[in-house]
């Protein structure tokens, strides 16, 4: 009876010392097996003045920091009429998913009004099996 417990505690800490690893942070995960959702998952940057009205922009433009790629979405004029009303303009989208899959990318987002620029943000985004990711940056901009 005592060598069997000996021999199960003995095991169970041989499979426990195989199975640990420090560098989990590393790990790749393998998309072939995840199922996605159908849905187009778009970030979007939302632009107010300190009292909350929405500032439309007559442009923008957002850019690959590193290389200074321009990825701005390309919008017809009533897309973009759309975002000027609601004061949300399109910053990173699942057109990207597959490109940046489980990587992440600075991007730079700018707004001009009348050719001026009055917005220059930058966020951290990535993407994992499935979607498109916001990591680091505030998507709500408050312009004065």
């Amino acid at each position: 009876m005592y060598k069997m417990r000996l021999f199960f505690v003995l095991f169970s800490f041989l499979v426990l010392l195989v199975n640990c690893s420090d560098d989990d942070d590393n790990t790749v995960i393998d998309c072939e097996r995840i199922g996605c959702t159908e849905i187009f998952v778009t970030l979007m940057v939302n632009i107010k003045d300190a009292s909350g009205v929405v500032i439309p922009l007559d442009a923008f433009e957002v850019v690959i920091t590193a290389t200074g790629e321009d990825i701005t979405r390309e919008v017809s004029g009533q897309e973009f009429e759309n975002f000027r009303q609601n004061g949300t303009y399109p910053l990173f989208g699942d057109e990207f998913a597959e490109r940046y899959r489980n990587k992440t990318e600075v991007i730079n987002f700018k707004g001009f009004i009348e050719g001026e620029e009055v917005v220059n943000n930058s966020y951290k985004v990535g993407a994992d099996c499935c979607h498109v990711l916001l990591i680091d940056g505030n998507l709500n901009i408050t312009v004065d």
